[in-house]
């Protein structure tokens, strides 16, 4: 079985001294409170960065390039004739498969055309069709602690809450997200390389007895359209195929959402005015999830340098790593004014989701998601807070992400 390596290599020849950052970037964004913050410091150097330290997910660390700018960030997730999504031995490879994640670490046409088997279940009529049900569980969870003072909000809300709607939507059984859990943290977040082979391995495991049943009678319209999808509208998808789509599905439908939910709560958590204001103006909830998307652009992602080129005055060369942080363009001064700064009524334009061919399927969901959730905190809670003598703890790498947040409030009472 592969094991995860750290790759530390010598500073490749075509890479300028004056661009190298002997750091290892998500230890660098976690050296303060904010790391959203904390990465920003780089706008002050170069443009491009050759970074000793690069998280490559389960497949270890590694060096590679780093472009700090808002423009080059959209230029490298756009122009995919030149930077390639996935390398030649896609992720699964840690765990000695040989096949890709989909449509993850594909790149068009190919991933174009399984885009099309999901895109359907992600439309606008689709999301309003889940609303109901997105309300449902918010409600259920939030009258868990409602008559409390309080909560953790990472753990008693922000890591259910997208868990139990992505686990309605694929059809899976609520009893086993503890294990969801379990293995997702194991993947994302090893403490040892051995957990995220292991991690990873039973989410495959997993995944490949939940396809076999669905074959049969699927639970849920979206695995239905997936199992009896057909590649190119010619031939029906693999088994597969079918796992790797599920296993990108549950990475994304498990982190991706109580991440970013974590630190916009967390935000609003310091910002009692914006509370109010929202609160007195809900219409206002939509416009102003689209800036904390923007201030909170929780993920980073990677691609391959195609062919040996320039890009902007720098030689790159075929298969070259470059990390593609989303929280560094949200915090581009030059793509931002004040960037820091939360201002919903800034003209709304971000990349939180990415952008180009492989722009989150999910976003739509997400947002719906997440505006669900602050009407609902604000209708129940005022001056929510982080509870006193408290803070928060959270995670760096490909998602930044909140492990604890301990909140407080003031209840509002309602008429009987």
């Amino acid at each position: 079985m592969a094991t995860i390596q750290e790759t530390r290599t010598a500073i490749p020849g075509h890479v300028p001294a004056e661009l190298v950052w002997d750091h290892d970037y998500d230890e660098f964004a976690a050296e303060k409170a904010d790391p959203f913050r904390r990465v920003g410091e780089l706008h002050g150097g170069p443009d491009i960065l050759w970074v000793r330290g690069l998280n490559n997910g389960p497949q270890g660390r590694r060096p590679g390039w780093l472009p700090t700018r808002h423009a080059l960030i959209r230029e490298v997730l756009t122009d995919t004739d030149n930077f390639l999504s996935g390398g030649d031995a896609g992720m699964m490879s840690v765990i000695g498969a040989d096949w890709k994640l989909i449509p993850l670490e594909l790149n068009p046409p190919q991933q174009q055309q399984y885009r099309k088997v999901l895109e359907p279940f992600f439309s606008p009529a689709s999301i309003n069709a889940l609303d109901d049900a997105v309300r449902s569980a918010c409600d259920e969870l939030i009258d868990e602690f409602a008559g409390r003072d309080g909560c953790e909000f990472a753990g008693e809300f922000a890591e259910k809450f997208p868990s139990h709607i992505f686990l309605d939507l694929m059809g899976m059984p609520r009893g086993k997200l503890a294990d969801f859990l379990t293995w997702e943290r194991g993947m994302l977040r090893p403490e040892r390389p051995e957990q995220a082979v292991e991690a990873m391995s039973a989410i495959a495991d997993y995944l490949q007895e939940f396809i076999a049943g669905q074959k049969q009678a699927p639970k849920s319209d979206l695995m239905k359209g997936i199992v009896s999808a057909r590649f190119n509208d010619e031939r029906p998808l693999t088994d597969t195929e079918m796992l790797s789509i599920c296993y990108i599905l549950y990475i994304g439908g498990l982190d991706t959402v109580y991440s970013t939910l974590g630190w916009i709560v967390w935000y609003l958590a310091q910002d009692i005015a914006l509370q109010d204001r929202l609160r007195d103006n809900p219409e206002e909830i939509t416009r102003a999830v689209e800036e904390l998307l923007r201030a909170f652009s929780t993920a980073s992602t990677q691609r391959r340098v195609r062919q040996d080129m320039e890009f902007h005055g720098v030689t790159m060369r075929a298969g070259d790593i470059v990390q593609v942080s989303l929280p560094l363009a949200a915090r581009d001064p030059e793509a931002y004014e004040d960037p820091h700064r939360v201002d919903i009524d800034r003209p709304v334009r971000h990349i939180a989701f990415g952008t180009g061919p492989h722009t989150c399927l999910g976003l739509r969901l997400a947002k719906r998601e997440i505006r669900i959730v602050l009407e609902a905190m604000l209708a129940r809670f005022r001056n929510i807070r982080i509870a006193a003598g408290e803070s928060h703890e959270f995670h760096t790498g490909n998602v930044f992400g909140i492990d604890r947040l301990p909140l407080e409030w003031d209840r509002i009472e309602t008429a009987a």
